[in-house]
């Protein structure tokens, strides 16, 4: 998990450090992971998306970014329920909540 948000953290700082004002605020792309327990039933999904989106916000919060943007939700088969967040310490304006980079989904992923 640590390897995904160094990875998201490089990729959003590649993207948007430059452009970036000095003053900009701090910000973190979080994705978790949660496993499906036993077979894939609807209420299986929505427990471990719930499991994620819970780890992903925690996360935020304790890197003291209270204000949290979804960005995706999606049930990939065969690793489980995979959540991605924007975090920021102020809120996002329309046009930086925009330009928040959309990560590939891998083919054939369905999303929920």
């Amino acid at each position: 998990m640590t390897r995904w948000l160094a990875m998201g953290a490089l990729m959003l700082g590649a993207v948007v450090g430059p452009a970036a004002p000095a003053a900009a605020a701090a910000m973190a792309a979080i994705t978790t992971v949660a496993p499906v327990q036993d077979d894939a039933t609807e209420d299986g999904v929505k427990a471990a998306a719930a499991s994620a989106l819970g780890r992903a916000v925690r996360g935020a919060q304790a890197m003291g970014l209270d204000d949290v943007v979804l960005k995706s939700i999606r049930m990939v088969p065969g690793t489980g329920v995979v959540v991605e967040i924007v975090a920021t310490d102020s809120e996002l304006s329309l046009e930086e909540s925009a330009s928040a980079p959309e990560p590939a989904a891998p083919a054939g992923a369905p999303r929920i």
